[in-house]
């Protein structure tokens, strides 16, 4: 894969476009992980091939007179495919006409299409699942979803956190995003992220096949995710929020286990956590127990706090769930 690029590094290769920049802004606001991935054009036209590194040669004692035998590492291949979403903008040609700022209307109903497609892409992030649907592409929660296996096993990254009751789990995932561990990918020859396309006025059926007169947007987008090192992340699994007696002492149970997944990141750069609003409310409410030392709040003078656990920070997707089932 070529050099991964942010959507900020994108939105500033591709100079003075107004239309450009306000799409990247809103991609950004409806979901804050949509500012974080670095994107990366896949060496296939229907995704990205790596070869991950299984096992290393190591070298061998050597006697005088005596050899050493050959030795080799050994490689897997791993194809991720990218899911392809569309969909289309229709606005009444009327209502335009009969609005103040015709732009302005176009505008917020393209602005609700773009939440939609982050929003879709973050549940596929996190919970695609190619056996269920061949359409999507398969996200964390289904690569690292075992806690059995040796280091540089996806099983070894992922931390049990001990909740039992079926279908009221969640889960914090910790990356660190970057060319050479977790991307986005977008097929070879295609651009990274969402296309608009203004169609113009045209002749559209309502669901009882009347014609009426549209401006019509079309919109799409070819995403997948790639993990070229299966290192660069790691997770807690099992997190049940909620039910135990003693909440403080939870609190401090589940910041123990994240320390310990966040330790099992490779060399890490700038790894982040994300995790749903209700296990984000548990860490940030560490802030007021007299005996925390892990958790830290950046107070900005513009904006909202930055909230961190030694010293990775810490963010709500709204794609994270509390229903996730017991993984045993």
């Amino acid at each position: 894969m070529s050099e991964a690029l942010t959507f900020s590094d994108l939105r500033k290769r591709l100079g003075a476009d107004n239309k450009v920049d306000w799409i990247m802004e809103v991609l950004a606001e409806s979901n804050p992980i949509m500012d974080d991935i670095k994107w990366a054009e896949g060496n296939l036209p229907t995704g990205n091939q790596t070869t991950v590194r299984t096992s290393y040669p190591h070298p061998q004692l050597r006697r005088i007179n005596r050899g050493v035998k050959a030795s080799k590492s050994t490689t897997r291949q791993v194809v991720d495919t990218c899911c392809l979403m569309e969909a289309y903008s229709e606005v009444d040609v009327r209502l335009v006409q009969l609005a103040p700022d015709k732009e302005g209307l176009r505008r917020s109903e393209d602005t609700a299409f773009l939440q939609g497609f982050t929003q879709d892409l973050s549940k596929y992030l996190f919970y695609g699942d190619t056996v269920k649907n061949p359409d999507e592409f398969n996200g964390l929660a289904i690569r690292y979803n075992s806690f059995d296996g040796d280091r540089g096993d996806t099983g070894y990254q992922c931390i049990n956190a001990g909740g039992t009751s079926d279908g009221k789990q969640s889960s914090v995932y910790i990356v660190d995003w970057g060319d050479q561990g977790v991307s986005g990918i977008y097929p070879k020859g295609s651009k990274a992220g969402l296309n608009v396309e203004d169609k113009g006025e045209q002749i559209t059926l309502d669901e009882n096949g009347g014609k009426y007169r549209a401006l019509v947007t079309w919109f799409s987008w070819d995403a997948g995710l790639a993990v070229k090192n299966v290192r660069k992340v790691a997770c807690v699994r099992n997190v049940e929020i909620g039910t135990a007696a003693n909440k403080s002492k939870a609190r401090r149970d589940l910041l123990e286990k994240i320390i310990i997944a966040k330790n099992r990141i490779v060399n890490p750069t700038k790894p982040i956590a994300y995790v749903n609003n209700d296990v984000y409310t548990e860490i940030e409410l560490m802030l007021s127990d007299k005996d925390n030392i892990y958790v830290t709040r950046q107070d900005l003078q513009s904006g909202m706090p930055k909230l961190y656990v030694q010293g990775i920070q810490v963010k709500k997707c709204d794609a994270l769930l509390n229903t996730e089932s017991v993984i045993k």
